[in-house]
């Protein structure tokens, strides 16, 4: 199939410059997800989809279009190329829109990433789905606490995706990668009307390697008693383990500010921080495109650049932005990348007990609700979850709780990272230890 793709995304570009297009970039798709959903004993939905696509990056003249359309018949092809070279040429002229310089597309990565699983695309059909999702709810039910249990849903889900890109100025490349995914979620009793919830999932390139069933199952079951009895601590300072199931979240609101549109934009706190110290210098990070059977790995990025390994903070110091062809013209910078990959950390030596123990007294932050963090200023504020620890033992479940501060002085108060990577995304982050932070509660 990414042979058929190919041929397709040339010649879109070939009947481009024919139409007159200066130049073109084509990515052509194809996906197909299938997924099992089972609730309390029965299948409540089973779905399969297919998308196929094209999408096409147009200059003319000195003018710029972004199109797409899933009607890949050759005549719809012709005319929606028709079309869209008539709508660019009204458009204003931008000396930024330019394709990737083509010396960026040199020298990709050609090892094998491992994305697509051959054996496991072939073993799942939709009865071991079923299988596969009712054997989540037994586990569920089977675990220690089962009694408080409301509700059980559970998902077995995976999916296949190929693509072709092509630019006229002189890249052809293809990628094909496949995902497996199981996931429950448990519901359990709690005072009055309250029912905390509690999940977990498992998610892989090579469907061998996912957690067994039994295990996402009855961690489901855990986490929601863990809920049972929760209530809000008094505000003030205290220091806190984020797990590494949830901080990713506030790491994304960190670096997102690092986007080449934000900075141009004038909207972003990271703009004039390259250089700087804005993190612990525990704190390393490096986008990582190339990780054997990455949730994120990729050999080019959407422009068609080849993925390089990119450090974004060393020692706590911000290294770089991201930076798209079109954003770095504007700030008269070099390209970077457009988006992150897999993102890899700097690791601790102890375990998420140890770090308790090392706290001793404080929040042990398990999820995050609502919230918004304001890139232009780091502002942020997020409801969180949790157990209140004393002397490294939970000794009381929390909710309704909110974690406020500015991510240029929060990060700073980082004084341990985990030895446990997360392993199901491609925010590969550990669990992290914080000083005294603020907390609103009652």
């Amino acid at each position: 199939m990414s042979n058929k793709l190919l041929t397709i995304a040339k010649e879109v570009v070939r009947l481009a410059e024919k139409k007159g297009a200066q130049g073109a970039r084509v990515s052509v798709y194809r996906s197909r997800q299938s997924r099992v959903e089972w609730r309390d004993g029965k299948l409540e939905r089973l779905r399969e989809s297919t998308r196929m696509g094209l999408g096409v990056t147009l200059i003319a003249d000195g003018k710029y279009s972004s199109n797409s359309t899933s009607d890949l018949r050759p005549e719809a092809i012709d005319k929606f190329l028709t079309e869209a070279l008539a709508v660019t040429k009204l458009l204003a002229a931008d000396k930024h829109r330019k394709l990737a310089d083509p010396e960026r597309y040199k020298n990709p990565h050609t090892g094998d990433l491992k994305l697509y699983d051959t054996t496991g695309i072939a073993a799942v059909n939709a009865v071991e789905r079923k299988r596969a999702a009712r054997a989540l709810e037994v586990a569920a039910r089977g675990a220690p606490g089962a009694d408080r249990i409301v509700s059980v849903s559970s998902r077995c889900s995976d999916s296949v995706g190929e693509s072709a890109l092509v630019c006229s100025n002189g890249l052809e490349a293809t990628r094909r990668a496949a995902a497996f995914v199981v996931t429950a979620a448990t519901y359990v009793k709690d005072a009055g009307h309250r029912k905390p919830v509690g999940w977990w999932y498992g998610v892989e390139r090579q469907r061998a390697k996912l957690p067994s069933l039994a295990s996402v199952g009855r961690e489901a079951t855990r986490r929601a008693l863990m809920g049972v009895g929760s209530k809000p601590m008094p505000s003030g300072r205290y220091a806190c383990v984020i797990e590494n199931t949830t901080a990713a979240r506030l790491l994304r609101w960190l670096l997102a500010p690092a986007d080449g549109r934000l900075i141009q934009q004038k909207r972003s706190f990271l703009a004039d921080k390259l250089g700087q110290q804005i993190a612990s210098p525990l704190l390393s990070i490096t986008d990582s495109p190339h990780v054997v059977e990455g949730l994120g790995s990729q050999t080019h990025d959407g422009e068609g650049m080849a993925t390089r390994k990119m450090v974004i903070l060393e020692g706590g110091v911000l290294k770089n932005h991201y930076l798209d062809t079109y954003y770095a013209s504007k700030l008269g910078r070099t390209p970077t990348t457009r988006s992150s990959t897999n993102l890899v950390f700097s690791s601790g030596r102890n375990n998420l007990s140890q770090m308790l123990d090392a706290m001793s007294t404080g929040l042990f932050i398990t999820g995050f609700s609502g919230g918004n963090s304001n890139p232009a200023t780091g502002d942020f504020s997020i409801g969180i979850r949790g157990q209140w620890i004393e002397r490294g033992k939970p000794v009381q479940a929390v909710s309704e709780m909110n974690l406020a501060g500015n991510h240029l002085t929060f990060w700073k108060r980082l004084q341990e990272l985990g030895n446990d990577p997360f392993p199901y995304s491609s925010v590969c982050i550990p669990s992290l230890r914080f000083g005294k932070v603020q907390f609103s509660g009652k």
